[in-house]
């Protein structure tokens, strides 16, 4: 018995250290760089430190083609999450409220988007809009990762939506509240921490997104395409790039670990 115990302790500690070692060589390994290189006194990538410096902080308010990208980004996210979020929460409840086969090719209906390769929804949607006669725009962008965002928010909420006890609403109603009333005052309060977690991932797939993005958007570029498009282009940009984005991923990570604290989402 006490060497099961210490093989089950010395299995759980590596599983806990290859974790860690993996995740922070893969991920926040790479973002520490980024933190570095947006701060180091060098336009290039290069091992030697050059000293300490916010320059590149300031020349990102020299790029008006930069802050026009971050915006029509944020434009485009916010109108994905909140048509998306719209048309994503009705079909979880059918999918948990409804049997038979009907609700089975209705929810193969609703996944064919999500598995299917980004690339090919991107060019089938931009020889849909010429096809169409439709001018790429941030609307047109805007529709292509709709029709990702959707499965993406039905797959997040269903799960929260099946773990729900029926018999909770059901008191509701017996209490002589309608369905509208039980839904605002007793579901949605149940749901809102899914609801909420679905509407960050989505927001942030959408703001990141660049493969859709490319083949949907006209001349105004999004934040990832407009990358694609200096780079190896514009001398010293790169710094430039490294400074904004180590703003996007420290505003990101301040707004959901408050978000989490509070209790208003479900990513931890």
């Amino acid at each position: 018995m006490p060497n099961e115990t210490i093989k089950n302790k010395l299995i759980k500690w590596s599983l806990t250290a290859y974790t860690i070692i993996v995740i922070g060589f893969f991920i926040y390994f790479p973002i520490a760089i980024l933190y570095i290189y947006s701060v180091n006194n060098t336009p290039y990538f290069i091992p030697e430190w050059r000293g300490f410096t916010l320059q590149w902080f300031m020349k990102i308010f020299e790029r008006s083609d930069l802050i026009n990208s971050i915006w029509n980004s944020l434009v485009i996210a916010l109108l994905v999450t909140s048509v998306s979020m719209a048309m994503g929460i009705p079909p979880s409840f059918y999918l948990v409220r409804r049997k038979g086969k009907i609700r089975d090719i209705y929810f193969l209906y609703l996944m064919i988007p999500f598995i299917i390769p980004w690339i090919i929804i991107g060019v089938a949607d931009f020889i849909f809009f010429w096809y169409m006669g439709i001018e790429k725009s941030l609307l047109t962008a805007a529709l292509a990762h709709i029709v990702y965002s959707i499965p993406l928010i039905v797959v997040i909420i269903t799960p929260r939506i099946y773990s729900l006890d029926p018999s909770i609403e059901e008191a509701s109603m017996d209490l002589g509240a309608d369905e509208l009333t039980t839904f605002r005052k007793v579901t949605f309060p149940l749901i809102f921490p899914s609801i909420a977690s679905a509407a960050i991932i989505t927001f942030a797939w959408s703001f990141d997104n660049f493969i859709i993005s490319y083949f949907t958007l006209g001349n105004e570029l999004t934040w990832p395409v407009w990358i694609f498009s200096v780079i190896g282009k514009v001398p010293r940009i790169m710094p430039v790039i490294n400074a904004m984005s180590v703003i996007i991923i420290t505003l990101s990570s301040i707004a959901i670990y408050t978000l989490a604290k509070k209790g208003l989402t479900e990513l931890f």
